[in-house]
């Protein structure tokens, strides 16, 4: 666990841009949508221009999160990580509650053409990072 953080303590100092994309809002998912940049729109930028996903539940989501971080549940995010971005050398960060399901959304990022991608582990291993 400790090498995980020194890799991700290395990873953020190295960061890379992503750009503004296209987000699906909370009231109608299937139709409507608002130009959003994940580094900022749920918070200031941290000291990595990493984008971070909470692909926790909704539940968990609601009750604390990474202020920087976008929530994507890891069952959709094959489907949705297009709101987020389309660069496919893009730095993610991908964590939940101890990182299974991070792993699982990092493996699938990943099968999509990813190549830059990395499970910070759970909500408690990362949060001291960005806030």
């Amino acid at each position: 666990m400790r090498y995980a953080f020194l890799f991700l303590s290395a990873s953020l100092l190295l960061g890379c841009s992503s750009e503004p994309t296209t987000n699906l809002t909370e009231t109608d998912s299937a139709t409507s949508t608002e130009t959003i940049d994940p580094q900022t729109a749920s918070g200031p930028v941290s000291e990595s221009d990493a984008i971070v996903i909470d692909v926790r539940s909704q539940e968990e989501w609601d009750d604390g999160h990474v202020e920087q971080a976008v929530h994507i549940p890891h069952t959709e995010i094959a489907d949705r990580i297009g709101e987020v971005t389309d660069d496919k050398n893009a730095k993610i960060v991908v964590y939940c509650a101890v990182g299974g399901r991070a792993g699982k959304a990092k493996t699938k990022l990943e099968e999509l053409g990813f190549t830059n991608v990395e499970n910070a582990g759970g909500y408690d291993d990362i949060k001291q990072q960005y806030e």
